[in-house]
């Protein structure tokens, strides 16, 4: 009489496909995951710029202009704050007498840095902003690099629209 024997264990071909099957599942989440991470970590900077549109306009109400928080004119001129790029990790908010002004107060730590300038009518603002200059005028931006390859994520928002606008709209990713 034959006897069967019991298997106890899993065969290598067995255990082998699990693996890759497993590799494939975790090569189909992780960017996806990724995805959920940045869109996250990019709320922080579309409240902050739907916040400080907020409080310029307010801030135009009562002073009849708005607040050149970081100066006015280029990006390349504004002070931003916090003064080093944040990276992948958040860095702690030093607020200035101008923001504190304006009535910002972000959490403590931030994972952009952000400038507002603003101009009187005839002003020159940024360039590529397409903001008219026949009135008082403001842009604010947010600069972060997200996943920490050196490429800065820059929203920005103006006076004269209430779209946020964002560098990677055309590129289709986090840059």
């Amino acid at each position: 009489m034959l006897r069967h024997r019991n298997r106890a264990g899993f065969t290598v071909i067995e255990l082998m496909s699990g693996a890759v099957f497993v590799g494939i599942l975790a090569a189909l989440a992780i960017p996806s995951f990724k995805g959920y991470v940045y869109k996250g970590r990019v709320s922080e900077a579309v409240s902050m710029l739907n916040e400080i549109k907020t409080r310029q306009e307010s801030y135009r109400s009562r002073h009849g202009r708005y607040a050149a928080v970081s100066g006015t004119g280029e990006w390349a001129t504004a002070a931003f704050t916090p003064a080093g790029n944040p990276g992948s990790d958040p860095v702690g908010w030093q607020s200035t007498d101008e923001w504190e002004e304006l009535g910002i107060r972000p959490p403590n730590v931030v994972r952009f840095r952000y400038a507002t300038v603003a101009g009187p009518p005839g002003g020159i603002p940024p360039a590529g902003s397409n903001i008219p200059n026949d009135d008082f005028w403001f842009a604010a931006q947010a600069r972060g690099d997200l996943d920490g390859d050196g490429d800065a994520f820059v929203m920005e928002v103006y006076s004269n629209s209430r779209i946020v606008y964002n560098s990677a709209a055309g590129l289709g990713g986090w840059q």
